[in-house]
């Protein structure tokens, strides 16, 4: 038995090491070819390192220079403060509805529950239009509001529906406690349940959060050269006749890299609410 529990160990420690490589040779990649010349990059030997690195690469990425002309700078301040907004207000929100939905004993509230899982299943390519059509009427096409609360709309059923999920797996003796002692249910949420559900809270932020930051058809469709955000601005700099990989790889980088910060500083609290909900649900 030894043995075995042995040798099944050496399987999965080889086989995450294969995994991770697979993971992390293609960030690897984005570095090297990042910091090297276009002359370096000719010669196609994609995981050597640069003789001679080139930081200015980011500079120009960011700030903008005659090979990158649409600078990044402001399209990273466009998409932190949509994704940081409708990250914050759908958690929020989402909370509160999941909460009421998951301790409702009403029929109907039970059917709206599965009314709005079946949401998420909806591409929200389908409803493009008639949200493009509402954007237009009211005015907020091409405005930051108009993209709040287009992500928001695409965004608040997960979040409602997996808040839902967790609450669900909450023991109802903790607000029966609560209730007991005098607290009404506003007071139980805000300073029980909310404070106990953080590793879910956490959990559906980084996942709308990263959703909202490399979503790219609808930024493509209700922006402008004022509100366009990072995944626009990546996919111009494609080019048509000349194209700089040095500089692609850069605006990669700076393009994954608050993100990446982020799921690394909170990965354990989102692998423990994904857990918890999926555990206990």
């Amino acid at each position: 038995m030894k043995s075995q529990s042995t040798s099944l160990k050496i399987i999965v420690f080889l086989v995450l090491i294969a995994l991770s490589f697979a993971y992390l040779l293609p960030i690897y990649v984005m570095v090297t070819t990042a910091l090297k010349t276009p002359q370096e990059i000719n010669q196609r030997n994609y995981l050597s390192i640069s003789t001679e690195p080139q930081f200015k690469n980011f500079p120009e990425v960011l700030f903008g220079s005659d090979r990158f002309r649409t600078p990044m700078g402001p399209a990273l301040v466009n998409s932190t403060i949509i994704s940081v907004t409708v990250t914050l207000l759908a958690a929020f929100f989402g909370g509160l509805a999941g909460y009421h939905l998951s301790r409702s004993r009403s029929r109907l509230i039970r059917v709206l529950f599965v009314l709005v899982g079946i949401a998420l299943y909806m591409p929200y390519q389908a409803v493009i239009i008639p949200l493009f059509v509402l954007m237009a009427r009211t005015g907020l096409s091409q405005s930051y509001l108009g993209f709040i609360v287009s992500y928001l709309v695409l965004n608040f059923p997960y979040a409602t529906v997996l808040m839902g999920t967790f609450f669900l797996s909450l023991p109802r003796e903790l607000e029966e406690s609560a209730a007991i002692d005098g607290a009404s249910k506003i007071q139980t949420f805000f300073r029980i349940v909310a404070p106990i559900s953080m590793p879910a809270y956490v959990s559906v932020a980084i996942i709308i959060f990263t959703q909202v930051w490399n979503e790219f058809f609808l930024a493509l469709t209700l922006s402008n050269q004022r509100t366009q955000t990072v995944q626009v601005v990546m996919a111009g700099t494609k080019g048509t006749t000349l194209v700089y990989y040095d500089l692609q790889m850069a605006a990669a980088l700076v393009t994954v890299a608050l993100p990446l910060v982020i799921f690394l500083f909170l990965g354990r609290y989102f692998i423990r609410g994904i857990l918890a909900g999926a555990l206990k649900g």
